[in-house]
């Protein structure tokens, strides 16, 4: 079995000196993207760069070398034309950010997800509006090379995928590798879906493969592999919840299990939720929600995947729409979009539970959080 794997982070590497990236909502005139340091042992938060020219840098992937970063450009227009774009950016041997030396096209509007082939040789973009996804190869220097592959979006034949001939708008909100595999999966949020991919690395193409239905209204967002056991997690946005899927890597195929509320019992204020991960070990997962404010924890079953609500605390700001834990568990960073903030959580490794620390960071419309690789 050939595997595609992708990166988003620090993955199975080291984590660098405690350096992790930020990207932020704002104009191309604006510090969209900025560098900093956590101390491991005290949860500060320390700034050490700040970067202007990239539009609306809503989400962030890292090359598996750990010397160059890519960054969407969440617009309907980029560089003179229609869609989003997507750039590349060099990492220096101290982390910080230099030059973007190459910039593409996403191939359709607000491209909102990025992430990295295992081996380097393309990055993978979700595009919100319209639904496409599309491959970018990269060269052998980790530089952006025009779109081989779009896919999605009423763009293929039976795309379609409503049923009863009901058309449903297509966006997708995520695009990430199923492990050990050569498939990449979709969450298309408007469809109710998720969408596998076969990859072809050599000639640069996704081929449709499966759709995995959920639920009407569920709205899959953000897609999460257990490293061990055959089960994945997704992020349902409207309606707060999350579906426990079971995974086939042999057949490439995704199946629904069962779906939690992704709130309290007792919450019936307004709410959508957001981001999803798993923590190092696989024990805890966590997901993020928008209006009741939150990050919900719940515990694994070793077993089946099978989940049990452990927590909801605050996230300390307004509308948590992406955070990250630490790559040696010990914090999660909520970066809050509303209210600017990104809010540093220790992170109990036995029990899953977080609390909140007296460190914070402020800065314009955080959205993402990635850890430097060593």
């Amino acid at each position: 079995m050939k595997e595609i794997g992708v990166s988003t982070g620090a993955m199975k590497k080291g984590w660098k000196d405690g350096l992790l990236y930020i990207g932020c909502y704002g104009e191309q005139s604006e510090t969209t993207i900025h560098v900093c340091r956590l101390d491991k042992g005290t949860g500060e938060l320390t700034l050490l760069q700040s970067t202007a020219g990239v539009e609306n840098a809503s989400y962030l992937a890292i090359h598996p070398g750990g010397e160059r970063l890519y960054a969407v450009k969440e617009t309907d227009h980029s560089d003179g034309r229609s869609g989003g774009g997507v750039v590349s950016m060099t990492i220096g041997t101290d982390g910080l950010l230099g030059e973007t030396t190459s910039s593409q096209s996403s191939e359709g509007a607000h491209p909102c997800y990025v992430s990295v082939a295992v081996d380097g040789r393309a990055v993978f973009v979700a595009n919100y509006t319209g639904g496409h996804a599309a491959l970018l190869p990269l060269t052998s220097n980790g530089e952006l090379r025009p779109a081989s592959s779009v896919k999605g979006g009423g763009m293929e034949e039976g795309a379609e995928i409503a049923g009863e001939g009901q058309h449903v708008k297509s966006n997708a909100h995520c695009i990430t590798a199923l492990p050990d595999t050569e498939y990449v999966c979709v969450a298309d949020l408007g469809q109710d879906a998720i969408i596998t991919y076969r990859v072809n690395l050599d000639q640069g193409t996704l081929d449709r493969h499966h759709v995995c239905r959920l639920h009407k209204g569920a709205g899959p967002r953000h897609l999460v592999f257990h490293s061990a056991l055959p089960v994945a997690y997704v992020a349902n946005e409207p309606d707060s919840s999350i579906t426990l899927l079971s995974v086939d890597k042999d057949a490439g195929t995704l199946t629904p299990l069962h779906t939690y509320s992704s709130l309290p019992a007792d919450y019936d204020g307004y709410n959508d939720s957001a981001d999803i991960h798993l923590s190092p070990d696989d024990r805890y997962l966590y997901s993020s929600n928008r209006g009741h404010n939150s990050i919900a924890v719940f515990e694994v079953n070793e077993d089946d995947g099978k989940l049990t609500a452990v927590q909801h605390v605050s996230c300390g700001g307004e509308l948590p729409r992406n955070f990250g834990i630490t790559p040696d568990g010990g914090y999660l960073l909520a970066a809050n979009h509303k209210s600017g903030t990104v809010i540093v959580f220790r992170r109990d490794a036995a029990s899953g539970k977080l609390t909140q620390t007296e460190h914070s960071l402020a800065v314009s419309s955080p959205v993402c959080v990635r850890f430097a690789i060593s």
